[in-house]
């Protein structure tokens, strides 16, 4: 019998403020929160396995806003430990663990294939 992998679907959550993407193929996934993301990086970090959560927030809550839809199971994923991956002023990817809405220390990476590496062995 022939291995198959799902394929990632999307879906589009509407909060109050702000639109919300999740891609995922279902099952349990780890999940990546990515404001602002590429669509590259969002699509990569789908394939890979991970289920993704993309907005472009345009408030100054708008990702708390997110992050606690994403935890109450609003956007149908009920993720109580996430990665959150974030650019920062200097262009660089800023990562960080959050897990029962508590944030983990971050790291700083400058290049999209590291965020695939730290998301694998921090995250899984």
């Amino acid at each position: 019998m022939a291995d198959t992998l799902a394929t990632p679907t999307r879906q589009v959550f509407r909060l109050p403020t702000v639109s919300v993407e999740v891609t995922s193929a279902g099952g349990e996934r780890p999940v990546v929160v990515l404001p602002g993301a590429s669509a590259t990086l969002a699509g990569r970090l789908a394939r890979a396995g991970f289920a993704t959560v993309t907005f472009e927030g345009q408030g100054p809550h708008d990702l708390e806003l997110v992050l606690a839809a994403l935890e109450d199971g609003t956007l149908g994923l009920g993720a109580r430990r996430y990665g959150l991956v974030e650019r920062g002023h200097d262009g660089a990817i800023v990562l960080t663990r959050v897990e029962a809405g508590r944030r983990f220390p971050s790291v700083t990476v400058t290049s999209e294939a590291a965020v695939v590496q730290w998301l694998t062995q921090d995250l899984v």
